[in-house]
């Protein structure tokens, strides 16, 4: 059967389109009491402990995930540095232990995760061991999980953390977006005329007399494109930058299908405000705003260039500044990269 070319072309398009992945959505973070809750676009959840009093600290923290498949881990930090093991006691009984790395930092996988998670969420008072003594509140930890239970429709099934019942799990974790990111060329940035430079800083309110120093650091995106990321005045731990293109010999807006808003959103014509911002020579844009100067707070991105935009590939936040020990992912995708054009 010879299909019309019209019909042809028709199916051409709906497949090419259902492979751009619709603008991203990350999910928002719930709050349980002491226990914050973070679901992102692949089935994967992860919920941290809280500090019992707003912006105060954790000397020690968990945080329980579970991936679209299944697999449940549980992540401990000692936030002093100073500690080699870590141990759980849950109710007077020790449920687990593991060894620190140099980072402070230790994981639990399998049937002890799986068991550590079910005395979690049973439980009424749990201490983290370093050998010191740090009290973690259980407050909010046991609905955190059936959240994460329903939101995986896992609820009722024999694979669910705490709403355990008979049920067979036949579910399976959505496909994440494929995104195509160009590779840069190889070679430096070509330079940016001083006139564009001076021309761009006063058209986008970057003239700022704050006492930081001013940069346009330069970094090829394909043989065409150049991002320019223009400093644009710093607080006491955010330094801010507005992304520009430089193209065709003009500055221009550097397009993005999502950011974060920091602050008010920019005026029509205006660049978007990314903030502590790093470049790596494989294309990867990331943006690291702070909610306090401790770090435990505020909104993680990464981004690569498709040849138009920068499309949004990863996204962590932490709502509460109350001494999570990481940032909790919302958002990832499957990176496609193809050549400069």
């Amino acid at each position: 059967m010879r299909l019309n070319p019209g019909l042809w072309i028709a199916l051409v398009a709906a497949l090419a389109m259902a492979a751009v992945p619709d603008t991203p959505r990350p999910e928002k973070l719930k709050l349980f009491r002491d226990w914050i809750v973070a679901c992102d676009n692949g089935g994967a959840c992860e919920t941290a402990s809280l500090a019992t009093q707003d912006s105060a600290l954790q000397d020690v923290g968990l945080i329980v995930t579970r991936d679209g498949a299944g697999q449940v881990t549980v992540r401990v930090r000692d936030m002093t540095g100073t500690a080699k093991t870590a141990s759980v006691r849950i109710d007077d009984r020790t449920i687990a232990s593991t060894p620190l790395d140099r980072d402070g930092e230790g994981i639990w996988r399998g049937v002890h995760a799986t068991a550590l998670v079910a005395a979690i969420g049973k439980g009424r008072r749990a201490v983290l061991m370093t050998p010191t003594q740090h009290r973690v509140s259980l407050n909010g930890a046991a609905a955190a999980l059936r959240y994460i239970d329903a939101r995986q429709k896992r609820a009722g099934t024999t694979t669910a953390l705490i709403a355990r019942g008979a049920a067979r799990y036949r579910g399976s974790p959505p496909a994440l977006p494929l995104v195509q990111i160009v590779t840069p060329p190889p070679g430096a940035a070509p330079a940016i005329p001083a006139t564009a430079i001076s021309e761009a800083r006063r058209r986008y309110g970057c003239v700022v007399d704050d006492g930081s120093p001013f940069s346009a650091d330069a970094h090829r995106l394909d043989r065409r494109s150049t991002l320019v990321l223009m400093s644009c005045g710093a607080g006491a731990y955010n330094y801010l930058v507005k992304p520009l293109i430089w193209r065709d010999g003009r500055l221009s807006p550097a397009r993005f299908d999502f950011t974060y808003q920091f602050g008010e959103r920019p005026e029509p014509g205006q660049p978007e405000i990314l903030v502590n911002v790093e470049w790596s020579p494989a294309g990867r844009l990331s943006s690291w705003g702070k909610g306090r100067g401790l770090g435990d707070c505020g909104d993680a991105q990464t981004f690569g260039w498709d040849g138009t935009r920068f499309r949004l590939l990863e996204a962590a936040q932490m709502t509460e500044c109350r001494g999570a020990i990481d940032t909790l992912t919302v958002w990832r995708t499957r990176v496609v990269p193809v050549t400069a054009r």
